[in-house]
């Protein structure tokens, strides 16, 4: 059983989920759009226009220019409202108002001549009695008639009132100046005799021209599928320095649905850009989301003070013709007064570099005397760097237009290896393997038989005969080669196939090992040496020198600490030793 307070809490819930259920049915819409010419915060210009109930017969025709009424352009207008600046009880209850309404090019009345919009090309929308309070506010007509504006033209307001007393008091009507004294917004004429009609009225007395137009609203219904480019939104108006800059559209939803999708076209100084096709919901107006979407069209090239005309329109709103073209597109000009960094571009761009070399890196010139701060602290146009990294370098002018670019150096090393393995495969077939090679990219082999072969780091070689051979590998990537050398004999038919000469390397003797300054080599059974080479242990070569002695002192005091391979070729052979250098 339920306590008060469990009962009360499981009711909040059904209640909560309810709501919740109900709201996620719940959908806005806008039918309507209200457009006010005039301006109804004015504390003075008080007339009697459109009615003067001081008169048992009133009526007056008040022109609304197509510039004013700017949003929607085109449409059925619903409701109609004028603006009652009150004070007078006598308006409480007036009599029988007939309002019709019109498309005109007039954009006043003569100065001159009585020169009414032709009655019969007017359309009556509204008859009834009017009530209004007491106190300022819209007073409100709902036409029995909508009237559909074209969307182009001005709109004429007529306005009869025919009542069979008056009340001794005039009405007053909220209005707005127009743009000179001698500009007549507003045509009138008054009686006590209502000899005349809506369809014919008066031409010679009691008439009055006015300066001054009444307040007014109009209701529209809003059609759907209305979407349209209203400004430019980026670049702005304000200074900004040439180059490449975005363009951004602001795209409104003028129609009462939702834009799911439309194509916003545009064009760069008359020519025709790529279309971008929208796709994310735009709101209508009055609704929670917002009917405004900004959308970037693309880059454009701004030229230092040289004006570049940008127009951006809508079309196809939901995948149907826009119910209201006319507020489609917008075009304007846009000049680009300040003087940017163009095509800051470092050179070279990402680029490798070999160990213990440098590059230059260019920012490049540019006029009004720009300061460049690179990312390693260089303040000039170039930048000499060494050691891998990514380098941006900030460029900024007198205008204070800047730019900035990003180059990536990478640093490739050199080729690293230590000796060649030799793997007897028998009866003159040898193995070759490179020991500790490192980033190397071509091996070219010398069998030292008068073969060369290019190839990888594991070649097979069969000898056709016995002899003696001396079998070098030349190394190499972008940045260098290293050479590693390896005497071997070759024994073809019976014996071992594999001898550095060991026994002859045994007699060759090499002192001080290890050494510092100078090494001897010599040998005590009569064998001249006529070469001698040493090799660091990449391979490279360290020492050269022709002998022709039994005997031969080597300078090393040049030599870094480390393991050295000596190669002796005399009148016997070659042979190979270790040498240990210290420091």
């Amino acid at each position: 059983m339920m306590n008060k307070f469990t009962k009360r809490n499981f009711l909040r819930g059904a209640v909560v989920a309810f709501c919740a259920q109900l709201f996620s049915f719940t959908s806005f819409a806008q039918p309507t759009a209200t457009v006010t010419v005039g301006n109804i915060n004015s504390t003075t210009n008080n007339y009697t226009v459109p009615i003067n109930n001081f008169y048992n017969y009133s009526y007056s025709q008040q022109i609304y220019l197509a510039s004013e009424i700017n949003k929607p352009l085109g449409g059925t207008i619903t409701k109609i409202r004028f603006f009652w600046a009150g004070g007078s009880a006598s308006m409480a209850s007036s009599n029988d108002w007939t309002v019709a309404i019109g498309h005109t090019t007039k954009n006043a009345f003569s100065t001159s001549t009585v020169d009414w919009v032709t009655p019969t090309s007017l359309s009556q929308v509204f008859q009834g009695i009017i009530t209004v309070g007491s106190t300022n506010g819209w007073v409100e007509l709902t036409l029995t008639t909508p009237f559909i504006y074209n969307g182009t033209e001005n709109i004429v307001v007529a306005a009869w009132e025919n009542q069979t007393s008056y009340p001794g008091t005039s009405s007053v009507f909220k209005s707005t100046a127009a743009a000179t004294t001698t500009t007549y917004r507003s045509m009138a004429y008054y009686s006590d005799a209502a000899q005349a009609t809506p369809t014919n009225p008066q031409t010679t007395s009691n008439l009055g021209k006015y300066a001054y137009y009444p307040n007014i609203q109009f209701e529209f219904i809003v059609p759907p599928d209305n979407a349209g480019v209203d400004a430019i939104v980026e670049p702005t108006s304000a200074p900004f320095c040439s180059g490449l800059k975005t363009v951004k559209a602001n795209v409104h939803n003028f129609g009462s649905s939702i834009i799911n999708n439309v194509t916003v076209n545009w064009k760069v100084n008359g020519v025709l850009q790529t279309p971008i096709n929208y796709t994310t919901p735009i709101d209508m107006e009055n609704t929670p989301g917002s009917p405004d979407a900004v959308v970037t069209l693309g880059t454009v090239n701004f030229v230092h003070n040289t004006p570049t005309n940008i127009q951006a329109w809508t079309s196809m709103p939901n995948g149907t013709a826009d119910t209201g073209p006319s507020n489609d597109s917008t075009s304007t000009q846009i000049t680009a007064s300040l003087l940017g960094i163009n095509d800051l571009e470092i050179t070279p761009q990402d680029t490798t570099i070999c160990i213990g070399s440098t590059i230059s890196l260019d920012a490049g010139s540019y006029p009004l005397n720009p300061i460049y701060i690179w990312s390693n602290g260089v303040i000039t146009q170039t930048n000499e760097v060494a050691t891998a990294g990514t380098y941006n370098v900030f460029v900024q002018n007198t205008d204070g237009c800047s730019a900035r670019d990003t180059v990536n150096i990478s640093v490739h090393p050199n080729p690293v290896a230590n000796s060649i393995a030799i793997n007897d495969l028998g009866n003159g077939s040898f193995q070759f393997g490179i020991l500790g090679g490192y980033n190397i990219d071509t091996y070219n082999w010398n069998f030292g038989d008068g073969t060369q072969q290019s190839g990888g780091s594991t070649m097979t070689k069969q000898y056709a005969t016995s002899g003696e051979y001396t079998v070098t590998v030349t190394m190499s990537n972008q940045c260098g080669e290293i050479t590693i050398v390896r005497v071997l004999a070759v024994v073809v038919g019976n014996g071992t196939g594999v001898n550095d000469l060991k026994g002859l390397a045994n007699d060759l003797k090499m002192y001080p090992n290890p050494g510092r300054d100078k090494v001897i080599i010599t040998h005590n059974g009569g064998i001249k040496m006529k070469h001698v080479e040493l090799y660091n242990l990449m391979g490279q070569k360290v020492y050269s020198e022709a002998v022709n002695a039994e005997k031969q002192e080597i300078n090393i005091s040049n030599l870094a600490s480390g393991i050295y391979n000596v190669v002796i070729d005399t009148d016997k052979g070659k042979a190979t030793k270790k040498l240990e250098v210290i420091r």
